[in-house]
């Protein structure tokens, strides 16, 4: 463990237990934040070893903070999970699915990027609605058969050309970077446009620094330490020395990784210092200003762990979407509560995950809303596959693409 002892900051109060997902499914102790705190604690003072029990309860969480919220004593769990799942690994090694996507996959832009093109064609030659009906899915075996079926619908939309630049509309404020992201450029290359335009719109030039990489998120919460580091050793030289404002990241997983590069690097403040979720930073602009297209929907907004809890980001995507003419925003039951999506938890751990999506979908049932936004990629993609499970005739999408449907039709064409 850390040497600082990080658990010592824990007064064993009890009152993480009800936030804990886990814990309000599964009723365990030690599936709960002070139950994972009392074995790590256990572990560092040589009274537990890492046997596969043990393991399981630590990969078991999801990581999701909303325990760091609750705590009145300030505990960073997020930091102690993460440590004790890297000497997990260190020991048992991590999951195959994990090791190998995560290590040799997402790393490597070029990779990704095929990877989601072979996906693409899978889906749209017909080939998945074949093994789906004539059941040959089921001869991928378990794991592989539930990966098959949460499976996004890939959307054909590019995402932005790296290395471009693309200017502001009016009058000019400043410029900013653009963290691409693996996922959301690759998979779903209209919410970076439509962050482009929205910077443009507000006064931005924006810059999508080449070289830039996965931000090491998935793998540092996998335990995959060094993966984690090698990528942010990578993204901060990219970054480093660019005259921007900001780092803009339109996923929350990403942005709250991006901010805590300095416990990887220690050498990484100044970059962080930068790093701003599209939301924060929108929200301190005159866009509402440019949002003139009205939206007659009611939509809800659920919370990413890793933008309320992981930075604290609560109201700025609330207060944009009000920003919107025509739109009714819906308060969600539970919108800060996790969704059960966490990287790839919904694969490794998918009874533990459709048990939290169909709790949550149930409240977002109740709220009969037309559209759900939610910032951050695994979350969309959960909630499109809970939609489909529900039997709910819902559209999920990020805020930022619900602001761009307001943009007069000047701005279009913007977004790389």
């Amino acid at each position: 463990m850390a040497s600082d002892k990080l658990y010592l900051d824990c007064v064993h109060c009890g009152l993480c237990l009800p936030s804990c997902p886990t814990y309000r499914v599964l009723g365990s102790e030690m599936d709960s934040p002070r139950g994972r705190i009392y074995l790590m604690r256990a572990f560092d003072e040589g009274r537990a070893r890492i046997t596969p029990t043990f393991a399981e309860h630590m990969f078991r969480c999801l990581d999701c903070r909303a325990c760091e919220t609750v705590c009145p004593s300030g505990v960073q769990f997020g930091h102690m999970i993460e440590d004790m799942r890297a000497k997990v690994v260190e020991e048992r090694g991590a999951h195959w699915l994990a090791r190998f996507m995560l290590r040799h996959v997402f790393p490597y832009p070029a990779r990704f990027h095929a990877v989601s093109r072979l996906m693409q064609i899978y889906q749209q030659s017909g080939l998945q609605e074949f093994v789906r009906s004539s059941g040959l899915v089921r001869l991928f075996g378990a794991g592989l058969a539930r990966a098959e079926a949460l499976m996004p619908d890939m959307e054909i939309v590019p995402g932005v050309t790296p290395g471009a630049v693309s200017r502001a509309a009016g009058r000019r404020r400043g410029a900013v970077a653009l963290f691409t992201g693996c996922v959301m450029n690759s998979m779903l290359g209209s919410v970076n446009r439509a962050t482009v335009r929205l910077l443009n719109a507000a006064g931005y030039d924006v810059i999508a620094p080449e070289g830039q990489v996965c931000c090491g998120a998935l793998a540092n919460h996998a335990g995959l330490r060094p993966t984690a580091v090698e990528a942010a050793q990578r993204n901060l030289s990219v970054f480093s020395g660019l005259e921007v404002e900001a780092v803009i990241v339109n996923a929350a997983g990403c942005g709250a990784m991006l901010k805590e590069y300095s416990t990887l690097l220690g050498d990484a403040h100044a970059f962080s210092g930068k790093v701003r979720d599209v939301s924060e930073f929108l929200a301190a602009t005159p866009i509402a200003d440019a949002l003139q297209v009205r939206v007659e929907k009611r939509v809800g907004y659920d919370d990413p762990c890793h933008l309320i809890h992981g930075q604290g980001i609560r109201t700025p995507p609330r207060d944009l979407l009000r920003a919107i003419p025509g739109l009714e925003l819906v308060e969600i039951e539970g919108a800060d509560q996790c969704c059960g999506s966490a990287g790839i938890y919904n694969i490794v751990q998918n009874e533990l995950s459709m048990a939290i999506l169909d709790a949550k979908m149930e409240r977002i049932r109740n709220a009969r809303i037309d559209i759900l936004a939610t910032g951050n990629p695994g979350c969309m993609f959960q909630f499109r596959y809970g939609a489909r499970r529900a039997g709910l005739d819902l559209e999920v999408v990020h805020p930022v693409e619900l602001l761009a449907r307001s943009l007069p039709a000047a701005y279009n064409g913007r977004g790389f």
